[in-house]
């Protein structure tokens, strides 16, 4: 089950969890502005942050970033209530720069813009990924 494409799919939308009843047709996405992730592009970076679509790697997400001396925001990602929020150079300090140029160089993807995109959306992704307020056993 590819998990981390549903919330993703969630998060991009705004909404909440899946709702039973049935969907509407989804309108043709536009193009992201220039330097900025498609939402392909920023499913394929976070799936290679977490660990593909079962986000395996999210116990070593969440590591990295305590390591980084962010254990309070992490916290608030991880149990129920508001998210604190990240700034991009948390980011780059977590994941580091040189990774998050490669991922979007390769992706033809201003560095900058990328890590701004993943500090508004890592905590609501982690959020939604542990939805008992605890990380998933491994």
């Amino acid at each position: 089950m590819d998990i981390l494409s549903e919330i993703l799919k969630q998060v991009l939308a705004g909404g909440g969890p899946p709702q039973a009843a049935p969907r509407q047709p989804a309108p043709q996405p536009k193009p992201p502005p220039p330097g900025l992730p498609s939402p392909e592009d920023l499913g394929d970076i976070l799936g290679q942050i977490f660990g593909g679509g079962g986000a395996a790697k999210l116990p070593d997400v969440v590591r990295q970033f305590e390591e980084k001396g962010m254990r309070e925001q992490v916290d608030s990602w991880v149990r129920s209530g508001p998210n604190k929020p990240v700034e991009r150079r948390q980011i780059e300090d977590a994941f580091g720069r040189r990774e998050l140029e490669e991922l979007a160089r390769r992706r033809n993807i201003d560095q900058n813009q990328l890590a701004e995109v993943l500090a508004r959306y890592i905590p609501k992704i982690i959020d939604e990924l542990t939805p008992g307020g605890q990380l998933p056993r491994r």
